[in-house]
């Protein structure tokens, strides 16, 4: 009998083990179950995050062969005949100088300026006033003293035309 101590430990732990097992019981399969859960959970995001990453690619594909946007700066304003005007005023050009920046007709400043509200107009026609909106005065000098040597380069290669010189010799127009 020289090994009671050793008995009464197995025994112990024995006992302790199948106690721990009862009291555990109860959430032995919502556990089980929640791991499966949670394993399932982790598959179901790495696939999301695949397909996330897919996509993001394939967006990004897209981006780079759309043509750039417009400028945001074209798309948010408006621009009224009055606007145009007070434009206009404030960089000390006439009708003419400011279509020649604009790009436009002088009529088509001249017609801007009599509407009154917002103005319609084309995408680039309205990012060319709003180029111009963004310069001093000083800027637009600049800018129609480089396009005056361009234009007259255009002017001198035309032919003259022989009915206003007819014209003014002739005492019948007179």
């Amino acid at each position: 009998m020289p090994n009671i101590a050793k008995v009464l430990k197995e025994e112990i732990s024995r006992i302790s083990r199948h106690e721990a097992k009862v009291a555990t019981a109860p959430i032995r399969k919502p556990t089980i179950r929640l791991r499966k859960d949670v394993a399932n959970l982790k598959t179901r995001v790495g696939t999301l995050e695949k397909v996330c990453k897919e996509l993001l690619s394939a967006v990004s594909q897209c981006q780079a062969a759309q043509p750039a946007p417009a400028p945001e700066e074209a798309e948010k304003g408006w621009i009224s005949g009055k606007g145009i005007r007070s434009l206009r005023k404030r960089l000390g050009l006439s009708q003419g100088e400011f279509a020649k920046l604009a790009g436009v007709s002088d009529q088509a400043v001249y017609l801007w300026e009599q509407k009154s509200g917002m103005l319609k107009l084309r995408s680039e026609t309205k990012a060319a006033v709003f180029a111009v909106r963004g310069i001093g005065a000083r800027e637009a000098r600049k800018r129609l003293a480089a396009m005056a040597p361009a234009r007259a380069a255009k002017k001198s290669s035309k032919p003259a035309r022989r009915g206003k010189a007819r014209r003014a010799g002739s005492a019948r127009w007179r």
